[in-house]
């Protein structure tokens, strides 16, 4: 029998994900390519587009083996990594290597921002506050030390809305997505007008913006040539990979916050109205892929990422290890770490420290002090980044019940209840290995009318696995230990900058 497929694709930092949803059956079937990142000095991180769509039809072939016809595949949803800035020429072609989501280049740019035209201004434009991810900040550095690539970009894309160009020709955004780029008014859904006179921006180098439900086009014929999909399968707006991952875990109503704990990690909530963070905390108000409705996110850039890190220079001493063996080493420690704490700074930082300067730090060695005690630090250390986003979430009223983990850290029934214990809060897991690949697909579901909405197609595809309730004590002593945390970013501030410039050269 013949059967109605719908394709989600995530385009992430270290992979692309390719997920099949059955309509019919509920059944999730996923298959990936991977990707690297050029890091060309401590501040810059870099990714050629030519890579993202090499991994799709990567991704693409290895689908067609799972499931055979890919004229199965109905309608497809598109997600991907939010901020990145992708020039295309008047052919389509990449100017140059894409500054994604990571990269901390335009850090003076941020503090010009600040003065001229000021926070209050761009909340008033956009209801964010600078960060060096956005695109504003970048197109600064970008005109100041790289003037001719502007001059030969045609179009200015995000990673995910590359791959739309390369499916259908198209040049076009949605809202989730063009929401980080601080060129876009997200309380009112459209590219802010004032960002583009004050900033003397070509409105045409912009792709048209819809709502991600909206269909943006269709597979061309070239593209269905080289890969079996069908010529004409819509292609749906999608969202940025924190939206799509939102809806991808269930986080469609009040109460639920979800975490992802990929390479970065994410805390997200959905709002009724676009939120406007006035402390200038690293927070991004987004409109959500839900019409109508928007979130708020903080982000921690090396939270899963500062986990690898500590694996592969451990793994330099004592080949073959594994991230069960890390495991098991957290286990062997007590909560708390016996007072050691980990700052997951390796990048910079951006909630709620928006600093390109900050580094990361064990703090509190002693003689007594052994592998397993800074295996679970960095796990708390972790976690205690996702609560300060919780708390900001907490300060705006929104109500906070559980939290749905996702990502690599939720494969760890450790971290998992270390994450419980730290924010205070109910942590569950689900069946969902990507929520973004996953939300696109239920997005592409609901926008292709293959579901009725999203409770509807939620309810189909995703399950809850696991639960973790607060232990008391554990709790209490983690209050204690997070009052330090909080205290030793203000601290080592300055000392930041100065190692930063001194690592620079």
């Amino acid at each position: 029998m013949k059967k109605s497929f719908i394709l989600g694709i995530d385009l992430g930092t270290s992979s692309l994900k390719a997920t099949v949803l059955d309509v019919e059956t509920g059944q999730i079937q996923a298959e990936s390519a991977d990707l690297s990142v050029s890091y060309p000095d401590s501040f810059s991180a870099e990714q050629d587009p030519r890579d993202w769509w090499n991994a799709f039809l990567v991704a693409m072939r290895r689908v067609k083996t799972r499931i055979g016809d890919l004229s199965q595949i109905k309608g497809i949803g598109l997600s991907g990594q939010m901020l990145g800035l992708t020039l295309l020429d008047d052919s389509g072609e990449a100017v140059r290597p894409c500054l994604i989501w990571c990269d901390q280049r335009s850090h003076a740019e941020v503090e010009e921002l600040k003065e001229n035209p000021g926070i209050e201004a761009l909340l008033r434009y956009t209801s964010n506050t600078p960060l060096t991810g956005y695109w504003l900040p970048k197109i600064m550095w970008l005109r100041k030390h790289e003037p001719v690539s502007l001059t030969k970009t045609h179009k200015i894309l995000l990673p995910k809305d590359y791959l739309r160009f390369k499916l259908t020709g198209e040049y076009m955004s949605e809202v989730s997505d063009a929401s980080l780029t601080l060129v876009f008014d997200v309380a009112k859904r459209r590219w802010s007008q004032d960002i583009i006179s004050i900033f003397d921006i070509d409105p045409e180098l912009l792709p048209h913006v819809v709502e991600s439900t909206e269909i943006t086009g269709t597979v061309s014929a070239q593209v269905a040539e080289e890969t079996g999909l069908v010529q004409g399968t819509p292609v749906v707006g999608g969202g940025g990979d924190q939206s799509s991952g939102g809806i991808g875990l269930g986080t469609i109503r009040e109460g639920l916050v979800s975490c992802v704990l990929g390479t970065s990690g994410v805390v997200m909530a959905q709002t009724d109205e676009a939120k406007q963070d006035t402390l200038n905390r690293g927070l991004h108000s987004c409109c959500y892929s839900i019409p109508n409705t928007w979130f708020l996110m903080g982000c921690t850039l090396a939270a899963g990422g500062s986990y690898h890190w500590f694996h592969d220079a451990l793994e330099e001493i004592r080949p073959g290890l594994t991230y069960d063996h890390l495991n098991q080493l957290a286990e062997d420690a007590p909560a708390g770490s016996g007072g050691l704490l980990y700052l997951p700074y390796l990048i910079g930082e951006r909630t709620p420290h928006s600093d390109p300067n900050a580094r990361g730090v064990f703090f509190g060695l002693n003689y007594q002090h052994r592998t397993d005690h800074m295996v679970r630090a960095v796990l708390e250390g972790v976690a205690f980044s996702q609560k300060e986003s919780v708390e900001i979430l907490r300060g705006f009223n929104i109500t906070t019940e559980q939290m749905i983990l996702a990502g690599g850290g939720a494969r760890s029934a450790l971290w998992c209840q270390i994450m419980a214990d730290v924010v205070g809060m109910d942590v569950a897991t689900t069946n969902i290995d990507d929520p973004a690949s996953i939300g696109a697909g239920i997005i592409a579901a609901v926008g292709t009318k293959m579901f009725s909405s999203f409770e509807e197609a939620c309810g189909k595809f995703i399950a809850f696995e696991r639960s973790y309730h607060p232990q008391r004590e554990n709790v209490e002593r983690y209050e204690v230990l997070f009052s330090q945390y909080r205290h030793l970013y203000d601290v080592l501030k300055e000392p930041f900058r100065k190692i930063a410039k001194v690592q620079d050269t």
